[in-house]
């Protein structure tokens, strides 16, 4: 392949991933800038490495891959904590209305679920955050996390077993009312 094909292939792989690949990042990192920072850095690795990616493998496991070393190490370097005044950004002053309380209990609910993400092992919240933010389907996270389909699956479905039961506990409700789940028993 060429430099100017490589160049095109890259360049086609940013747009069709960019949002998860961005998304995947943002949860990471916590930061707009920060998650901008590292997907910049993931496409400059990615065009730097292309000529060793192994055309038989997925270019879209290669390039999160990429991703998530590179948020590690962002992470590393700033050994920062969640603050309040980071998450999330509301933009105007809440008023009495009730989609105004909504949003607040949006965000107070947001604030214990990333918390709580925090303090999961590793391994679990790496392959939610995969899942979720990432949009990847569980033969994807297989493969990039070395794992069975099933493995991720059921690791899938015990994190989100246990952040329901955590933030039942920490807002007071039954679990499904903690994450805003409509599931019926």
């Amino acid at each position: 392949m060429s430099a100017e094909e490589a160049g095109e292939a890259l360049s086609r792989l940013a747009v069709l991933h960019h949002g998860a690949l961005y998304g995947y990042c943002r949860r990471r990192l916590g930061r707009d800038a920060d998650a901008n920072d590292a997907l910049q850095e993931t496409f400059l690795r990615a065009h730097k490495y292309w000529g060793s990616l192994d055309q038989s493998r997925d270019a879209r496991k290669w390039l999160f891959g990429i991703a998530h070393n590179v948020c590690v190490e962002v992470a590393r370097s700033r050994a920062r904590h969640v603050t309040l005044e980071e998450l999330p950004e509301g933009g105007e002053a809440p008023s009495a209305t009730s989609e105004a309380l909504e949003r607040i209990a949006h965000e107070e609910r947001m604030v214990h679920i990333r918390r709580e993400l925090e303090r999961m092992p590793d391994k679990a919240r790496r392959i939610l955050e995969l899942r979720f933010f990432g949009q990847m389907d569980s033969k994807d996270i297989a493969a990039l996390e070395g794992m069975t389909e099933t493995s991720v699956r059921v690791t899938v479905h015990r994190a989100l077993e246990s952040l329901r039961e955590k933030l039942g506990r920490k807002l007071g409700q039954e679990p499904d009312e903690a994450t805003g789940s409509t599931r019926q028993p």
